[in-house]
């Protein structure tokens, strides 16, 4: 019997097949934001979809 998955399990802080490529840039102020890849830092954030991290019900923490 093969206990070995070839999909890695779900729920382990590792992989969701759903999820977007996502990265956090800090603004000038040191604020936090959470982005869809691709997203240019250079530009205003909030006018390219991205999330202020103080904005979100939950932290990294959670």
């Amino acid at each position: 019997m093969n206990t070995k998955s070839k999909n890695p399990a779900l729920g382990n802080g590792i992989y969701h097949p759903g999820a977007r490529p996502m990265v956090v840039y800090s603004d000038d102020e040191g604020c936090m934001w959470l982005c869809d890849k691709g997203t240019d830092p250079e530009r205003g954030l909030h006018e390219q979809g991205c999330w202020r991290c103080r904005d979100l019900a939950f932290t990294r923490n959670d």
